[in-house]
């Protein structure tokens, strides 16, 4: 009787708790077109965007790989166990970071709109804040 009462509780603590540990998901927020804003002024070329990009990524635990002319690859993994890939486009003028791919993030995708767990912007944003400092410094 006691194991029955017991089991009941526990589910009934599941049920009430697993709610609340469950994040919702998010729409899945893209930079496109970011303007690249240097502190000299001076406008830099894609190689020096590039290599900005790279050393900001790299300094944020992203790897970073080439994915064709002007675009970048970008992937973090985060306690072994959530993987986040961002596609990577950069001119010498703006640069976009787009959604590409993730792993244990809760990706789905509801009536043409793509959700993910919240902490894929929040890592998306950290890394944009990054390239934004990086770039300053040209």
């Amino acid at each position: 009787m006691k194991s029955k009462l017991f089991a009941a509780l526990l589910i009934a603590t599941t049920l009430v708790a697993a709610p609340a540990i469950a994040r919702d998901s998010v729409p899945i927020v893209n930079y496109d077109n970011v303007a690249i804003a240097t502190s000299s002024g001076k406008a830099p070329d894609a190689e020096q965007v590039r290599q900005a990009i790279a050393a900001a990524a790299a300094g944020k635990g992203w790897t970073v790989a080439p994915a064709g002319d002007g675009k970048l690859q970008a992937t973090i993994v985060v306690r072994g166990k959530h993987t986040v890939v961002v596609d990577i486009a950069y001119a010498a003028d703006k640069y976009a970071l787009t959604y590409k791919d993730s792993t244990n993030m809760n990706f789905i995708e509801r009536d043409g709109q793509k959700l993910i767990h919240p902490f894929y912007n929040k890592w998306v944003q950290t890394l944009k804040e990054a390239i934004r400092l990086e770039l300053l410094k040209a």
